[in-house]
């Protein structure tokens, strides 16, 4: 009798499910892990053929099952408080920081960054002014004792063979300015990274904002987690030369502000800088009489920096060689006179091979 009714519990259950499955509508996207999901496709000849159309709908059901939030969540808590693991799925917490594992070290990666930037130095004039300067990620704050982590020592000591003069950051930079659920370093906090640069560049930085405040920024490790943290809070900084400043994109992009502040509400917040990424990027200073430019050869942190730099140049010029190649950025600019910083984070370093 007990069997039975265990046996009519588990039936009544499925079908509840099945139920409550085929009702429910679909989600797009999901916010949490910043990534759209997978929605039901007519099945083809084609697909089902070639195995899509049974991939599609295996990744559709393990998408839009309805407690699939709840058992990330559960999955997660089991693993870091009953089974007292370090990482979930190389996903951890550290000081209420989020963090995610970039180990080992790629030294033919950081050989190939190498080789990238000093490539850089064939298209420029011998009147810019080239520095370049490397950004660590979050988990070089940690303790190297209880998390396994790639070489910093050896990282840094490779990327002096780079033919330029070198702009230290780690002693400028602590943990408290990075997002906790994020990769990314906070704006608010990076005034005196535009002070270190400013002995270099020789101008005379000044740090009066106006703030303004996002408070549900959820960070690109928030998803990975799947852990019931505080969301951050996004700020970024205003004043007459960001206000007054056009944005030119290689896109053709409709937007021409330097914060999109519609992006807020996007899968990732921190696109309100620049409107994320693009391979190149053109802005224009209105409220600047200087006829200073600077080009910066960067990765995605460079997006909040370099609003900071504006009221010190005309024209400030970014370039991503993950998406444009030398051939198409010469085409565009002219190497001549202006000040030029190669800034790349560790984590782009250790995972070189999509610069091109």
């Amino acid at each position: 009798m007990k069997n039975k009714i265990l046996s009519i519990l588990f039936v009544s259950y499925l079908s509840l499910m099945l139920i409550f499955n085929i009702l429910t509508p679909d989600n797009k996207i999901s916010r949490s892990e910043r990534r759209k999901l997978q929605t039901l496709t007519s099945p083809t000849i084609s697909n089902i053929l070639n195995k899509k159309f049974m991939e599609d709908l295996d990744s559709y059901v393990s998408d839009q099952f309805i407690l699939r939030e709840i058992f990330r969540k559960t999955k997660a808590a089991v693993n870091y408080n009953i089974f007292q693991k370090i990482d979930n799925n190389k996903i951890f917490l550290y000081k209420d920081h989020i963090f995610k594992s970039d180990y080992p070290t790629n030294k033919k990666s950081i050989k190939n960054f190498i080789n990238k930037v000093n490539s850089i130095s064939s298209n420029l004039s011998e009147n810019n002014k080239v520095y370049y300067s490397i950004i660590p990620d979050k988990n070089y704050y940690l303790d190297s004792n209880k998390y396994l982590n790639i070489d910093y020592d050896y990282l840094y000591n490779q990327i002096l063979n780079i033919n330029h003069n070198y702009i230290e950051l780690r002693d400028v930079l602590t943990l408290n300015d990075y997002y906790k659920t994020d990769i990314h370093w906070k704006q608010e906090n990076l005034c005196k990274v535009v002070e270190r640069l400013s002995h270099y560049y020789n101008f005379t930085p000044s740090c009066n904002y106006t703030k303004q405040t996002y408070n549900n920024f959820y960070g690109s490790y928030y998803g990975q987690s799947a852990l019931n943290i505080e969301p951050d809070t996004l700020t970024y900084l205003i004043d007459n030369h960001i206000m007054n400043s056009k944005v030119y994109y290689l896109e053709d992009r409709k937007n021409d502000k330097v914060y999109i502040e519609d992006k807020l509400n996007n899968l990732d917040s921190y696109d309100i800088f620049l409107s994320g990424p693009s391979s190149y990027i053109e802005i224009i200073n209105n409220n600047n009489t200087t006829t200073k430019e600077l080009v910066i050869f960067r990765d995605s942190f460079s997006s909040s920096l370099a609003p900071l730099l504006l009221p010190y140049y005309k024209k400030i010029t970014l370039i991503d060689i993950r998406y444009i190649n030398s051939e198409n950025y010469l085409k565009k600019i002219n190497f001549n006179n202006q000040d030029v910083l190669i800034i790349y984070s560790t984590l782009l370093i250790n995972n070189s091979y999509t610069l091109k």
